[in-house]
């Protein structure tokens, strides 16, 4: 493939040294002091978008009236999912989305889906919820995290209330709470636990380095080309 990539910090050079193994090209690069534009992204077949929230949804409008497939894994921008499928409405381009394109991280998903399901009928098991990260990611808690949070609390009855902040005392029974720490250089801790009074249940992903999302990225650029419309790696064959 012919691999544009919008957004060109540590995540951007790690796919691109990976891509450039696989065989593929680096049909451009391009950052907030050169950002991406319809005639700019002509060579590519496919664009992979690790930027910010705030610059996000505009990368993904300039691939969408370029025509090209997008894969984007910047987070903090899908309360405009709207806007975005509007935008595409009958564009020949592809979307895919997801919180995080570990293909680990996302065989980790369905585990904690599987153990959630499991958990329905355990009204005495406490779920929560907690990640580490480096102390320069600017979210938190991570787009990975709540995106656990929507797993379990979808799962789980008891639990219809998601709490990302700080809380002053008692807990409410229906809540779920998802915490962060920024520290040292982490590439990326996720911890679900499900507590009783008997025992405890964890389980916990841990990111050695940046190459299992960029190798996940691929893969997903792979799975988009020839497909139109909008995705989650959900639908992606692992």
């Amino acid at each position: 493939m012919r691999i544009a990539l919008i957004g060109y910090g540590k995540m951007g050079k790690t796919i691109e040294e990976i891509a450039l193994a696989q065989g593929h090209t680096i049909a451009g690069t391009f950052d907030i002091d050169r950002p991406a534009e319809v005639t700019s992204l002509a060579d590519a077949d496919v664009c992979i978008e690790f930027s910010t929230p705030a610059t996000a949804v505009d990368n993904i409008r300039t691939a969408i009236a370029a025509k090209k497939d997008i894969v984007v894994g910047t987070t903090g921008w899908y309360d405009r999912l709207p806007e975005i499928r509007e935008a595409l409405g009958t564009a020949q381009s592809g979307i895919l989305y997801s919180a995080n394109f570990s293909i680990g991280v996302n065989v980790f998903f369905r585990i904690v889906a599987a153990a959630a399901d499991l958990m329905r009928n355990f009204d005495n098991y406490d779920p929560y919820i907690h990640e580490v990260h480096h102390r320069q990611k600017a979210d938190s808690p991570s787009g990975t995290a709540l995106r656990l949070a929507e797993i379990v609390a979808s799962r789980l009855a008891r639990k219809n209330e998601i709490a990302t902040g700080r809380m002053d005392g008692r807990i409410p029974e229906n809540t779920l709470h998802v915490t962060s720490t920024r520290t040292g250089t982490f590439a990326g801790t996720h911890t679900v636990g499900f507590d009783s009074e008997a025992d405890l249940i964890e389980l916990t992903h841990t990111a050695r380095n940046r190459k299992g999302f960029a190798l996940g990225a691929l893969r997903a650029a792979e799975w988009l080309r020839g497909r139109k419309g909008i995705y989650t790696m959900d639908e992606v064959e692992l």
